[in-house]
């Protein structure tokens, strides 16, 4: 299992009565960034994905509260290959996935009810798993509400970026904080904005991200799901045989 990150409290948060405090399970070692933790709450059979199931996000790795009773969603995911997108023609990881859902029990204990592995992770939320929700909620109603977080792990930028506080000053990589996801995340120095950079922050790159050679004209995906710019050499390699890290 990997380690756990460094964490920072979060002023005034306290457990309510008769919840329970737990740490968020983190991501085992060589799963994809693309895993993820949630509550379960509801289902909505009429809706896809991730909406079918309705619930509270989850960041691993987070000290928490929540009451007993509640059930996790988690998927943890492997890559499997390389495809390519048949609308925009670029190579992307296939992957697959393993779900669990777990009883959270009144000593903070997770007990599995449920798991299984999809060959494929975009089916990995069809109909078997709203009908093993839908049995696992009559079961053990959820509570419902949303986790109160007590500390918050650290999820360090890959890239260089500005603060999104006032300071404005800009982040090395691995110094700062991820704040949401996708194209809206945000980056913010950790543990405050007090705290000097350990590293000076480096110009942006003028290089393959891959080769380190001339031309960057290419986007392209690495075999950890991390986006970067190539040169035409590197644009021709399938993903698994990247490496922008």
């Amino acid at each position: 299992m990997s380690q756990h990150p460094a964490r920072r409290k979060v002023p005034g948060a306290v457990v309510p009565d008769g919840w329970v405090r737990l740490t968020v399970p983190p991501v085992p070692d060589g799963m994809r960034p693309t895993s993820w933790r949630r509550t379960l709450d509801a289902v909505h059979p009429g809706k896809a994905g991730v909406d079918a199931l309705p619930g509270h996000w989850l960041n691993p790795g987070d000290d928490i509260a929540l009451p007993d009773g509640t059930l996790l969603l988690a998927a943890d995911k492997t890559g499997t290959g390389t495809a390519v997108n048949a609308r925009t023609r670029r190579r992307y990881t296939t992957e697959d996935a393993h779900l669990t859902i777990a009883l959270l029990a009144p000593d903070a204990t997770l007990t599995p009810l449920w798991a299984r592995r999809y060959t494929h992770a975009a089916s990995a939320l069809g109909r078997e798993v709203t009908n093993k929700a839908v049995a696992l909620l009559a079961a053990h109603p959820a509570p419902g509400e949303a986790p109160v977080i007590l500390a918050e792990a650290q999820r360090p930028n890959r890239r260089a970026a500005a603060c999104r506080w006032a300071c404005g000053t800009d982040i090395a990589p691995g110094d700062g904080h991820l704040i949401g996801s996708g194209r809206n995340a945000e980056v913010e120095h950790w543990p405050d904005c007090t705290a000097p950079a350990n590293l000076p922050v480096p110009r942006p790159r003028a290089t393959c991200d891959n080769c380190e050679g001339h031309g960057r004209g290419h986007e392209a995906t690495d075999s950890n799901g991390i986006p970067g710019r190539v040169c035409a050499r590197c644009a021709r390699e399938p993903s698994y045989l990247l490496s922008f890290a």
